[in-house]
C-alpha cells in the first residue's frame, strides 16, 4: 500500500484495486428525531443539520492467498479506524447530464449547506447534471437531487446530498469524473476468513471520514 496524502492527522492510503470488490453498498444516513402522539398519531420531526453521512459495506470475492495478502496488508495499514481511504460507487459510469463546461465553486460557501453554488458551465445549458449524478468537492462525494441547468452566465445552483462538510472557497474545482469520498473503517477489528478450499474472503464496514 502507499500513503497518498494526509487528513486530520491521519494518512490517506490507497485502496486496493485487485481483486476488485464483488459488491459495494453505499448507504445514506440522516439524524432525524421523531415524536409521535399516542393519542392522535400526529408527528413532529427534527433534523440535525450537517449530520447526514455515507456509510459503505464492501464484500470481496473469494481469493487465493497471494490476492488475500494484498487486502490483509491494507487492513493492517488502516490501523483500524485511524487512517482513511477514497471510495466511490463502482457502478457509476459518469454523469447522465451533459456535464458541459468546467464547473467551479462560485463564491465562499459554508458547511451544512444543502445546495452548492457553481459557475463555469456552458451558458444557457439544460440538464448539465441530472438527479442521481455524483460530484466531488474537496474530499467529499455528493449526489445531485434535481436537474441542473445553467443560466446565461454559466452559473447554476445544485441541490445536493449530503450537505457540505467543509467551508469552500471561490474557484474550487468540482470533480465529475470518478467522484469519490474519504472513508474509514467503522470498527477497529478487521479479519480475513478462510474455508476448506483455502480461499479467503473479506467483508468491510466503512463510514464517511469526518
Amino acid at each position: 500500500m502507499s500513503v497518498i496524502g494526509t487528513y486530520n492527522n491521519a494518512s490517506i492510503i490507497s485502496f486496493p484495486t485487485q481483486p476488485a470488490p464483488r459488491q459495494i453498498e453505499l448507504g445514506k444516513n440522516d439524524a432525524v428525531a421523531i415524536n409521535r402522539s399516542p393519542f392522535t398519531g400526529t408527528t413532529q420531526t427534527q433534523a440535525w443539520a450537517g449530520s447526514d453521512f455515507w456509510d459503505a459495506s464492501i464484500a470481496l470475492p473469494k481469493m487465493v492467498k497471494t490476492d488475500a495478502a494484498v487486502w490483509s496488508a491494507f487492513l493492517g495499514e488502516t490501523r483500524g479506524m485511524l487512517n482513511v481511504f477514497f471510495l466511490s460507487d463502482p457502478a457509476y459510469k459518469g454523469a447522465q447530464g451533459s456535464a458541459s463546461g468546467t464547473p467551479l465553486v462560485n463564491g465562499a460557501q459554508s458547511p451544512m449547506a444543502t445546495s452548492l453554488v457553481t459557475k463555469g458551465w456552458t451558458p444557457s445549458s439544460t440538464g448539465v447534471l441530472l438527479p442521481g449524478d455524483y460530484l466531488q468537492v474537496g474530499n467529499r462525494l455528493h449526489e445531485v437531487l434535481d436537474e441542473v441547468s445553467s443560466d446565461v452566465n454559466g452559473d447554476a445552483t445544485i441541490s445536493i446530498w449530503p450537505s457540505l462538510r467543509d467551508a469552500l472557497t471561490d474557484g474550487q474545482t468540482i470533480i465529475l469524473t470518478n467522484p469519490q469520498s474519504l472513508f474509514r473503517l467503522a470498527t477497529n477489528r478487521r479479519s480475513l476468513t478462510a474455508d476448506e478450499t483455502r480461499l479467503s474472503a473479506v467483508t468491510l464496514k466503512a463510514v464517511e471520514a469526518r
